[in-house]
């Protein structure tokens, strides 16, 4: 049987492979958007589940917590030192990082901060960094500039690739994370005292010695100031005080990405709408086909009733040849689905959020056995025109 559908297929190629890539199209938009939907909905959730606050200077809101969680680079003006001083001798706050940014490594934002800061992130090989000017590596900044342990680089001004290069402040590469999926990859990490230096007007070997002391006597600018209070309750009164004192903006990162995965969540609405149109009109034409196909094996299936074959082999020859071609478009839309996800993580990147094409979500499943089914309705009501017809000639 298996052989005879395959037969009959390939006399009807071009037939075939209509019916093919409309299956290959329906499903890989659907699967495409789900992807990047639930993916950007993980990355946000997931990014913003530690930290209570991030305070920064006055502006918006999103662009703090986009800069600071997802290293995007967007908030460029600074706070004074004297709110992180503050801030660390609360006695309702567990945890404090400082962020300090300001340079790039070839148009990667390099982030000065805490050790503590990436404590939660596994190394690939290396150590976290301890003094000023050792820098440790996203995953995907050491891999697409082929360095390791020991390298030295030279940072940029700014957040442009092509900005003014501190050729006196280079930095030694002592540590490369594990591949987090996330923005991290795409991201450096140094000591905020290595940003901070790197603005001075002495050499680098001046800094080294003198940063210790310069630390301790000035007071630095930070791009943004994390927070980790002992409980919920305690977070959104700091964040009121903070807020009701003025010159600084304090923000829950999680409610700030809750109101942007709003936004998302009414486009994913409007897509998944688009998709369910696209599934429809694809049916219509699948259905168009499966018509147009079993109009050229109708004298075939009467040779075959007159032969004595009964009816429920001749559908299994008509339903397998619907199985193989739905078959064969799932599975190229599942590698579409892949490779799109790559070409469309150049774009996502940039706002720090990073494309798995290796996850593969439950639902991706479900979505290709339901068009394996539902590519078969076609052909089984063909079927059942036919053989009513069949019937009625019959008598």
């Amino acid at each position: 049987m298996l052989k005879f559908s395959i037969k009959n297929l390939l006399t009807r190629k071009a037939k075939f492979i209509m019916t093919t890539i409309a299956i290959i199209i329906s499903t890989l938009i659907i699967m495409f958007s789900f992807n990047v939907a639930g993916q950007i909905n993980d990355g946000i959730i997931s990014t913003a589940s530690y930290y209570d606050i991030v305070v920064g200077a006055n502006g918006s809101s999103t662009d703090l917590v986009m800069s600071t969680m997802f290293f995007t680079g967007t908030t460029t003006d600074t706070i004074n030192g004297e709110v992180y001083e503050e801030l660390k001798n609360n006695k309702d706050v567990r945890e404090i990082v400082p962020f300090a940014t300001g340079d790039n490594y070839k148009g990667s934002l390099i982030v000065g901060t805490e050790k503590a800061f990436l404590g939660s992130k596994d190394l690939k090989e290396g150590n976290y960094f301890n003094e000023a000017f050792e820098i440790v590596l996203g995953y995907n900044v050491a891999k697409e500039n082929n360095l390791n342990i020991g390298d030295q680089i030279i940072g940029s001004h700014g957040i442009a690739e092509s900005s003014h290069s501190h050729e006196n402040s280079p930095y030694i590469v002592v540590g490369i994370l594990e591949k987090t999926h996330t923005a991290y990859d795409n991201t450096l990490f140094t000591k905020a005292e290595s940003v901070w230096e790197t603005h001075t007007e002495h050499s680098h070997e001046e800094d080294i010695e003198e940063s210790q002391e310069t630390h301790e006597e000035h007071s630095h600018d930070y791009t943004a100031i994390l927070v980790k209070t002992n409980n919920p309750a305690n977070a959104l009164n700091l964040i009121s005080d903070l807020n009701q004192k003025g010159g600084v903006m304090a923000v829950n990162p999680s409610t700030v990405l809750r109101e942007l995965l709003n936004n998302i969540d009414l486009v994913k609405n409007i897509v998944y709408i688009l998709c369910a149109v696209i599934g429809v009109m694809s049916f219509v034409i699948i259905y168009m086909i499966t018509l147009m196909m079993m109009q050229d094996v109708k004298k075939d299936v009467l040779l075959m009733r007159l032969l004595g074959m009964q009816r429920k082999n001749i559908s299994g020859i008509i339903l397998i040849q619907n199985v193989i071609a739905s078959i064969i478009g799932v599975i190229i839309a599942f590698i579409l689905t892949r490779v799109a996800l790559l070409l469309v993580n150049n774009i996502t990147a940039s706002v720090g959020i990073i494309m798995n094409y290796a996850k593969i979500y439950n639902e991706e499943y479900l979505i290709m056995i339901s068009v394996i089914i539902i590519s078969l309705i076609p052909s089984l009501l063909s079927l059942s025109k036919m053989f009513e017809r069949s019937l009625e000639d019959e008598k």
